[in-house]
């Protein structure tokens, strides 16, 4: 009989909520066997899911926990160098983990579909690490198993303190933990890893970079917790990461209360219809815009 394991996303996140995150919220809570911890320094939004915590907090007091934990004198200047010190949070984070099997870190610039369609009971009990990214680790997505062996394995890579003190980003929590996974696996030290495909942004990944999201106008779907690309060669996705659109997705037409069945996801907007828009909408006012258009 599958066992069914326990997992905690983890996501410090620091500065001003983005304007899509009742889009993002929505989709964690149609994945109610998942929980997300979001340590913050924003206001708590009034509503959110059941399976998403938010503690309040600061850069320095995680900054603080993560000197504790290593030894080293780490100072975060900025948000961004948290990307280097995620390797750390299943040492950070121990005591939250203590009922988890498995622990995380994501981005908040993604839509989630049906996660554990795609990561199966099967999957986890038979790796210890799996990334959304295909033969690499994924910042935006990737699952470690909570055992001691595997939250020490940054400690293998010989840089590990420059990346960690440095306040040059280092990318530590892709490259570095890449280069720590293959080391360890060309060593047969019996690590198991599932990377065999991307499960993001694209059904077909062959021919595109599922990094680089083009500007499109209502090509993902999500409906009733799954995520879809939409035309011919769509399908089912595990969810969309839109980090090229941080400039453009000004709007969302979304509403967490509401509990829509239905949105969709544009380089521009989220909306709960599908909309026929100018290639120039983001360049609207916003005093011009009729949210009723969009729901």
């Amino acid at each position: 009989m599958s066992v069914k394991n326990k997992i905690l996303l983890i996501n410090p996140y620091y500065g001003k909520w983005p304007v899509w995150l009742p889009a993002f919220l929505l989709s964690c809570k149609a994945n109610p066997d998942i929980t997300w911890l979001i340590p913050t320094d924003c206001d708590i939004p009034r509503e959110a899911p059941d399976n998403v915590i938010f503690v309040k907090s600061t850069l320095q007091a995680l900054s603080k926990t993560a000197s504790d934990v290593t030894g080293l004198n780490i100072d975060m200047q900025r948000p961004y160098k948290l990307n280097d010190i995620r390797p750390l949070f299943g040492k950070i984070f121990g005591e939250e983990l203590k009922d988890y099997d498995f622990w995380g870190h994501c981005d908040i610039d993604v839509i989630f579909g049906d996660i554990r369609s795609f990561i199966t009971d099967d999957i986890l009990n038979n790796h210890d690490v799996i990334s959304a990214r295909k033969g690499a680790i994924s910042g935006h997505f990737t699952l470690y198993r909570n055992v001691e062996k595997i939250n020490k394995l940054y400690l293998s890579h010989p840089i590990y303190q420059k990346a960690f003190l440095s306040p040059t980003s280092f990318y530590f929590d892709e490259v570095g933990m890449t280069e720590v996974i293959k080391k360890d696996q060309a060593d047969g030290a019996g690590l198991r890893v599932y990377w065999p495909d991307y499960l993001l942004n694209f059904k077909e990944t062959r021919k595109k970079k599922p990094s680089y999201v083009p500007k499109v106008l209502n090509h993902w779907r999500w409906h009733d917790g799954k995520l879809f690309e939409e035309g011919d060669k769509g399908g089912e996705i595990m969810y969309l990461h839109f980090m090229t659109w941080k400039k453009t997705l000004q709007h969302c037409f979304v509403d967490y209360k509401k509990n829509p069945r239905q949105f969709y996801i544009s380089y521009t907007h989220i909306s709960e219809r599908k909309t026929p828009l100018p290639a120039d909408f983001a360049k609207i006012p916003v005093s011009r815009i009729v949210p009723s258009m969009f729901r």
